[in-house]
This record gives C-alpha cells, structure tokens and sequence, in this order.
C-alpha cells in the first residue's frame, strides 16, 4: 500500500504561496494536498482558498487554529521571518511537521533556538532553502569534499543580480521594514551560502565592506568580504543587486590537486593539477544522487521533505547550517562597521 500524501496548511498566502503551489503539483497530488490555508486577511486567505478548491471550515486567519487542524499532517510557513521561532515552536509542540522560509530567524538568538528546537523534535523541521536543492551543487560538493582537488586553497566567487524596482518583492512591507539583519541584502545572500558552503565547507572569520545604491532596497545591496575557512583555505566573495542587467553566480575554487570553474547551477569546468582541462562527465554523474529526487529548487526542496517525513530521509539542509548562513550576514555586517575581521558565531 502507497503511502498517503503528506496534508499541508499554509501560513502565509502572499506571493510566494502561488509558487509553492505550483511546486506541490510539480511533485505530486499523490505526494501532497493542500487542505488548509491562514492570512490575518480573511479576503486574502478566502481568496487563495477559492483558487485551490480548500473548503471555507479550513481557512484561517489565527496560525494557531490552522495548526491545530486535525486534518493537517504538515505547515509551509510563508511569513516574515520574524515569526519562524514562535510558529515552528508551536507547531513541533502540536507534534507536526514544519517547512520555514528562509533566514532562518531576525536574530541569532531566535536562530539558536530553532536549532535547539529541530535537535529535540520528533517531527521534520525543514528550512525552505530552495538554493540547496539545485542538483550540480549537490555534484560539485561531492566531488569536492571526495577530495578530487585536493585541499582547498584560494575561491572567489562573484553573485550579480540586476536592478529591478519593478519586483513584487522589493514592495512586500516586510522587506520595506526588515526585522531581519541586512535586510534584502540578508535575504538574498543566504541563497548564495547554499551554494557555497557545501562546495567550500563552513566560513570561519569574514572581513567586509558594503554599500547601498537604491533606496527601494532599505539597507545595503552590495556587500564585499574577505573569508577565511574553517578548512583552512581563503577567498573573497561579492554580492551585489545593482547589476546593470547582469543576474550571474560566478565561483572558482583553487586545490591542491586542481580547480573548479562553476557558473550559476547550470555549466562546470575542471582543471587537473597542470591547470588542464578535463572530462566533467564523472563529476556530473554525481547529481542523480541529490537529494530532490530529480527535481531541483523548490520542487527538489519539497520532493526531498517527503522523503524525509515519509522515509526518515536526511534533507539538504540542516537547521544549523541555517544558522550558519545567518551568522555570516550578521559577522558580515558587525565587520562592515567596525572595519575588522569578525568570527564568525556557531549554534
């Protein structure tokens, strides 16, 4: 006998909340059902509802009504993030399942206890890092921590996303009065350390630098660091969201034993020790492997959250390393202002 699919309430039906549906059908009817959904906006929930068939008795504007639903098996949390400590607590208490977005929390303190919180839970605590859940990372990680460049030595990596105003995003109230630290800054660059810190392994210490261009953006948007590894190697990384056009990641890693040239999470180069080309076919062998089940971003994320409530599977992200994308935005920005190399902090 199949497995029933996993019953999902969704807090939060901003912008958002439509991708996520998209994905849960990508996946699966047989793997998902929406069956409730919560906005403190009663038309905003009703709505939503309305476009996914989820009957009026299962539409709230309380997070804890909808979490105490005796028909949903699992939460999506859709909220500023401000609120993750306080809903993934509720919902690990009532014994259920529970997706977050990402950061992880608007203070490392919030942070650790979630991590605290997903140490003791009998249920799946996930964060919503669809970043995590692109395949060739997944590949060139394994390839990379397999040992086939050696030890790393040097890294640099580029991150340009262009200029947009027009985004639906910048205009969200949340993201116009951040409780998070860095703001749109912080909220875009934990994407990249999804990339980063599986290939090159955790940040030790960072010195930064950063500016703010446009106003739309609230805090800072370009963001430059210096970064030494826990591993021992040393880097720079950029991060920027003033590109004039420009939306590309950019990283190569240097190793004992040879380079990696990776851009965004669609083409890789490898280099052997004599700095020549070489075949990259068994290193891209490696992304059948990835966690998502043949399915990347937020499709991967949630194929890989099934695996885990259903079969007790390892996601691709941990609430710690969470922490850790975190905490590098927090040392980044205390660096910025005190112009010295910060540590940075662990759960």
């Amino acid at each position: 006998m199949s497995a029933q699919p996993i019953k999902i309430g969704i807090i939060g039906t901003g912008i958002f909340a439509h991708r996520h549906h998209r994905a849960y059908q990508a996946v699966g009817k047989d793997k998902f059902e929406i069956v409730a959904c919560c906005n403190r906006s009663k038309d905003k929930a009703l709505a939503f509802a309305k476009e996914l068939g989820i009957p009026e008795s299962a539409v709230y504007t309380n997070p804890e009504s909808l979490i105490n639903d005796v028909n949903v098996e699992a939460v999506d949390v859709l909220l500023p993030v401000e609120f993750n400590k306080q809903i993934v607590e509720a919902v690990v208490a009532a014994g259920k399942h529970v997706m977050f977005e990402k950061p992880i929390a608007a203070s490392l303190d919030d942070a650790r206890e979630i991590v605290s919180i997903s140490r003791q839970a009998k249920t799946v605590v996930a964060v919503s890092e669809n970043w995590s859940y692109h395949p060739l990372i997944y590949a060139v990680a394994k390839y990379v921590q397999d040992g086939n460049i050696g030890e790393i030595i040097n890294f640099t990596y580029d991150s340009a996303r262009p200029y947009n105003p027009d985004t639906p995003y910048h205009t969200t109230k949340w993201r116009q009065n951040p409780k998070h630290p860095g703001g749109y800054l912080s909220d875009g660059c934990v994407h990249d350390m999804a990339h980063l810190v599986p290939i090159l392994g955790r940040f030790a210490s960072v010195s930064a630098f950063a500016t703010k261009r446009y106003k739309v953006h609230v805090l800072e948007d370009t963001l430059a660091t210096t970064i030494k590894l826990e591993n021992g190697g040393v880097g720079v990384a950029n991060f920027t969201f003033c590109s004039a056009g420009i939306k590309r990641m950019h990283l190569v890693v240097h190793g004992t034993k040879g380079s990696i040239e990776l851009l965004d999470d669609m083409d890789v180069k490898l280099f052997n020790e004599k700095g020549e080309a070489i075949d990259n076919a068994p290193l891209k062998a490696l992304q059948s492997k990835a966690p998502g089940n043949g399915f990347a971003d937020v499709e991967g994320e949630f194929a890989a959250f099934y695996k885990a409530v259903r079969n007790g599977k390892e996601l691709a992200i941990t609430t710690e390393e969470a922490f850790h994308h975190l905490a590098f935005i927090v040392a980044s920005l205390e660096s910025v202002e005190s112009e010295k190399a910060v540590k940075i902090e662990k759960p």
